[in-house]
Protein backbone atom coordinates (compact mmCIF):
# COMPACT_ATOMS: atom_id res chain seq x y z
CA UNK A 1 0.00 0.00 0.00
CA UNK A 2 2.84 2.37 0.84
CA UNK A 3 4.44 1.70 -2.58
CA UNK A 4 1.13 2.40 -4.31
CA UNK A 5 0.72 5.66 -2.39
CA UNK A 6 4.25 6.77 -3.30
CA UNK A 7 3.67 5.84 -6.95
CA UNK A 8 0.35 7.73 -6.99
CA UNK A 9 2.00 10.83 -5.51
CA UNK A 10 4.79 10.67 -8.09
CA UNK A 11 2.28 10.38 -10.92
CA UNK A 12 0.33 13.37 -9.62
CA UNK A 13 3.53 15.42 -9.41
CA UNK A 14 4.60 14.53 -12.95
CA UNK A 15 1.11 15.12 -14.32
CA UNK A 16 0.82 18.49 -12.58
CA UNK A 17 4.22 19.59 -13.87
CA UNK A 18 3.33 18.55 -17.43
CA UNK A 19 0.01 20.40 -17.43
CA UNK A 20 1.58 23.50 -15.92
CA UNK A 21 4.34 23.54 -18.53
CA UNK A 22 2.08 22.80 -21.50
CA UNK A 23 -1.25 24.45 -20.79
CA UNK A 24 -0.53 27.97 -22.10
CA UNK A 25 0.78 26.61 -25.40
CA UNK A 26 -2.10 24.15 -25.62
CA UNK A 27 -4.76 26.80 -25.01
CA UNK A 28 -3.23 29.17 -27.55
CA UNK A 29 -2.89 26.36 -30.08
CA UNK A 30 -6.59 25.52 -29.77
CA UNK A 31 -7.52 29.21 -29.88
CA UNK A 32 -5.55 29.75 -33.09
CA UNK A 33 -7.23 26.70 -34.61
CA UNK A 34 -10.69 28.00 -33.63
CA UNK A 35 -10.22 31.45 -35.18
CA UNK A 36 -8.52 30.19 -38.34
CA UNK A 37 -5.07 31.60 -37.63
CA UNK A 38 -3.50 29.69 -40.52
CA UNK A 39 -5.87 31.51 -42.90
CA UNK A 40 -5.41 34.87 -41.18
CA UNK A 41 -1.65 34.77 -41.66
CA UNK A 42 -2.29 34.76 -45.42
CA UNK A 43 -4.53 37.85 -45.26
CA UNK A 44 -2.67 40.98 -46.37
CA UNK A 45 -5.56 43.39 -46.01
CA UNK A 46 -9.10 43.44 -44.69
CA UNK A 47 -12.04 45.82 -44.59
CA UNK A 48 -15.01 45.60 -42.24
CA UNK A 49 -18.22 47.56 -42.78
CA UNK A 50 -20.99 48.06 -40.27
CA UNK A 51 -22.43 50.48 -37.78
CA UNK A 52 -21.36 52.03 -34.52
CA UNK A 53 -23.97 52.52 -31.80
CA UNK A 54 -23.21 55.17 -29.20
CA UNK A 55 -25.29 57.54 -27.08
CA UNK A 56 -28.45 56.64 -28.97
CA UNK A 57 -26.84 57.30 -32.36
CA UNK A 58 -26.29 54.82 -35.19
CA UNK A 59 -23.26 55.75 -37.29
CA UNK A 60 -22.30 53.83 -40.45
CA UNK A 61 -18.58 53.10 -40.40
CA UNK A 62 -15.81 51.04 -41.92
CA UNK A 63 -12.30 50.13 -40.88
CA UNK A 64 -9.36 48.98 -42.95
CA UNK A 65 -6.17 47.20 -42.00
CA UNK A 66 -3.18 46.41 -44.19
CA UNK A 67 0.07 44.67 -43.40
CA UNK A 68 2.40 45.38 -41.83
CA UNK A 69 0.94 48.11 -39.58
CA UNK A 70 -1.55 50.34 -41.43
CA UNK A 71 -5.04 51.11 -40.12
CA UNK A 72 -7.95 53.41 -40.94
CA UNK A 73 -11.34 54.02 -39.29
CA UNK A 74 -14.00 56.23 -40.81
CA UNK A 75 -17.60 56.98 -39.82
CA UNK A 76 -20.16 59.36 -41.29
CA UNK A 77 -23.11 61.04 -39.58
CA UNK A 78 -25.26 63.92 -40.88
CA UNK A 79 -22.84 64.58 -43.70
CA UNK A 80 -19.76 64.78 -41.47
CA UNK A 81 -17.02 62.15 -41.24
CA UNK A 82 -14.60 61.33 -38.44
CA UNK A 83 -11.39 59.68 -39.63
CA UNK A 84 -8.44 58.03 -37.90
CA UNK A 85 -5.44 56.93 -39.96
CA UNK A 86 -2.16 55.25 -39.08
CA UNK A 87 0.66 54.36 -41.48
CA UNK A 88 2.79 52.37 -39.07
CA UNK A 89 4.85 55.37 -37.98
CA UNK A 90 2.47 58.33 -37.70
CA UNK A 91 -1.22 58.75 -37.03
CA UNK A 92 -3.91 61.44 -37.30
CA UNK A 93 -7.42 62.25 -36.08
CA UNK A 94 -9.95 64.27 -38.05
CA UNK A 95 -13.03 64.75 -35.88
CA UNK A 96 -15.42 67.54 -36.89
CA UNK A 97 -17.84 66.41 -34.17
CA UNK A 98 -15.29 67.70 -31.65
CA UNK A 99 -14.80 70.93 -33.60
CA UNK A 100 -11.56 69.80 -35.28
CA UNK A 101 -11.67 70.71 -38.98
CA UNK A 102 -7.95 70.02 -39.47
CA UNK A 103 -6.25 66.64 -38.98
CA UNK A 104 -4.60 66.41 -35.57
CA UNK A 105 -1.50 64.28 -34.94
CA UNK A 106 -2.03 61.41 -32.49
CA UNK A 107 -1.01 61.91 -28.92
CA UNK A 108 1.47 59.39 -27.51
CA UNK A 109 -1.37 57.44 -25.87
CA UNK A 110 -3.44 57.41 -29.08
CA UNK A 111 -0.43 56.21 -31.04
CA UNK A 112 0.07 53.33 -28.61
CA UNK A 113 -3.60 52.31 -28.84
CA UNK A 114 -3.55 52.41 -32.64
CA UNK A 115 -0.48 50.17 -32.76
CA UNK A 116 -2.45 47.55 -30.86
CA UNK A 117 -5.42 47.89 -33.25
CA UNK A 118 -3.23 47.74 -36.38
CA UNK A 119 -1.92 44.27 -35.48
CA UNK A 120 -3.95 42.10 -37.88
CA UNK A 121 -2.77 38.88 -36.22
CA UNK A 122 -3.81 39.98 -32.72
CA UNK A 123 -1.63 40.64 -29.73
CA UNK A 124 -1.34 37.00 -28.63
CA UNK A 125 0.25 35.82 -31.87
CA UNK A 126 4.07 35.78 -31.64
CA UNK A 127 3.80 37.57 -28.31
CA UNK A 128 7.42 36.90 -27.37
CA UNK A 129 8.72 38.57 -30.53
CA UNK A 130 6.51 41.57 -29.78
CA UNK A 131 8.07 41.95 -26.33
CA UNK A 132 4.95 41.02 -24.36
CA UNK A 133 4.71 38.89 -21.23
CA UNK A 134 1.94 36.29 -21.40
CA UNK A 135 0.79 33.93 -18.65
CA UNK A 136 -2.08 31.50 -18.19
CA UNK A 137 -3.87 32.55 -15.01
CA UNK A 138 -6.06 29.47 -14.80
CA UNK A 139 -9.80 29.10 -15.35
CA UNK A 140 -12.55 31.54 -14.36
CA UNK A 141 -16.31 31.59 -14.65
CA UNK A 142 -17.38 34.45 -16.88
CA UNK A 143 -21.13 34.98 -16.63
CA UNK A 144 -21.78 31.23 -16.60
CA UNK A 145 -19.12 30.31 -19.14
CA UNK A 146 -15.94 28.52 -18.09
CA UNK A 147 -12.99 30.44 -19.54
CA UNK A 148 -9.24 30.28 -19.69
CA UNK A 149 -7.82 33.58 -18.48
CA UNK A 150 -4.68 34.68 -20.30
CA UNK A 151 -2.87 37.76 -19.04
CA UNK A 152 -0.78 39.84 -21.44
CA UNK A 153 1.43 42.70 -20.22
CA UNK A 154 3.15 45.08 -22.64
CA UNK A 155 6.52 46.76 -22.18
CA UNK A 156 4.64 49.95 -21.25
CA UNK A 157 2.83 48.16 -18.45
CA UNK A 158 -0.58 47.97 -20.17
CA UNK A 159 -2.50 44.86 -19.11
CA UNK A 160 -4.88 42.82 -21.28
CA UNK A 161 -6.75 39.97 -19.59
CA UNK A 162 -8.19 37.72 -22.30
CA UNK A 163 -11.03 35.31 -21.54
CA UNK A 164 -11.20 32.35 -23.93
CA UNK A 165 -14.19 29.99 -23.86
CA UNK A 166 -12.95 26.65 -22.52
CA UNK A 167 -15.24 24.76 -24.94
CA UNK A 168 -15.08 26.73 -28.20
CA UNK A 169 -11.71 28.41 -27.59
CA UNK A 170 -13.15 31.66 -28.93
CA UNK A 171 -12.29 34.99 -27.32
CA UNK A 172 -15.38 36.28 -25.52
CA UNK A 173 -14.00 39.10 -23.37
CA UNK A 174 -10.92 41.25 -22.91
CA UNK A 175 -10.40 43.34 -19.79
CA UNK A 176 -8.02 46.20 -20.56
CA UNK A 177 -6.05 48.38 -18.16
CA UNK A 178 -3.99 50.99 -20.00
CA UNK A 179 -2.22 54.14 -18.91
CA UNK A 180 -3.71 57.33 -20.36
CA UNK A 181 -1.96 60.58 -19.48
CA UNK A 182 -0.35 58.82 -16.54
CA UNK A 183 -3.61 57.47 -15.13
CA UNK A 184 -4.99 53.95 -15.43
CA UNK A 185 -8.06 53.54 -17.62
CA UNK A 186 -10.04 50.30 -17.45
CA UNK A 187 -12.59 48.90 -19.89
CA UNK A 188 -14.10 45.59 -20.96
CA UNK A 189 -14.66 44.42 -24.52
CA UNK A 190 -17.12 41.60 -25.23
CA UNK A 191 -17.04 39.63 -28.48
CA UNK A 192 -20.08 37.72 -29.77
CA UNK A 193 -22.10 36.70 -32.84
CA UNK A 194 -19.07 35.19 -34.53
CA UNK A 195 -19.32 34.76 -38.31
CA UNK A 196 -17.28 32.62 -40.68
CA UNK A 197 -15.49 34.54 -43.45
CA UNK A 198 -13.44 32.35 -45.80
CA UNK A 199 -12.29 30.15 -42.93
CA UNK A 200 -11.85 32.96 -40.41
CA UNK A 201 -13.99 33.46 -37.31
CA UNK A 202 -14.83 37.16 -36.96
CA UNK A 203 -16.96 38.74 -34.19
CA UNK A 204 -20.16 40.22 -35.57
CA UNK A 205 -20.79 42.23 -32.42
CA UNK A 206 -18.35 43.99 -30.10
CA UNK A 207 -19.54 45.72 -26.92
CA UNK A 208 -17.30 48.06 -24.96
CA UNK A 209 -18.19 48.57 -21.30
CA UNK A 210 -16.85 50.97 -18.70
CA UNK A 211 -17.84 50.41 -15.07
CA UNK A 212 -20.27 47.75 -16.25
CA UNK A 213 -22.14 50.09 -18.60
CA UNK A 214 -22.13 49.70 -22.38
CA UNK A 215 -20.57 52.84 -23.89
CA UNK A 216 -20.23 51.63 -27.48
CA UNK A 217 -21.38 48.74 -29.68
CA UNK A 218 -19.94 47.84 -33.06
CA UNK A 219 -22.01 45.70 -35.43
CA UNK A 220 -20.16 44.21 -38.40
CA UNK A 221 -22.24 43.57 -41.52
CA UNK A 222 -19.54 42.73 -44.05
CA UNK A 223 -15.90 41.61 -44.07
CA UNK A 224 -13.71 41.74 -47.19
CA UNK A 225 -10.31 40.07 -47.38
CA UNK A 226 -7.24 40.76 -49.50
CA UNK A 227 -8.71 43.74 -51.32
CA UNK A 228 -6.53 46.42 -52.90
CA UNK A 229 -6.01 49.25 -50.41
CA UNK A 230 -3.87 52.13 -51.61
CA UNK A 231 -1.28 53.29 -49.09
CA UNK A 232 -2.63 56.85 -49.38
CA UNK A 233 -5.68 55.70 -47.38
CA UNK A 234 -3.47 55.44 -44.30
CA UNK A 235 -1.73 58.79 -44.62
CA UNK A 236 -2.76 62.15 -43.20
CA UNK A 237 -6.44 62.69 -44.18
CA UNK A 238 -7.53 65.69 -46.20
CA UNK A 239 -9.65 68.38 -44.54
Amino acid sequence: MKKIAVLFSALMLVSGTFLSAQSLDDVLKEHYKAIGMEKLLKVNSLKTTGKLLQSGLEIPFFQMAKRPDSFRVEGTFQGLSFIQTYNGKEGWNLNPFAGATEPQAFTEDEMKSMKYSADIDGMLWNWKEKGYTVTLEGKEDMEGTSCFKIKLVTKDGDVFNHYIDADSYMMIRTNTKVKVQGNESESDTYFSNYMQVEGLAMPGKVDTKVNGQVVMTIITDKVELNIDLDKSLFEKPAK
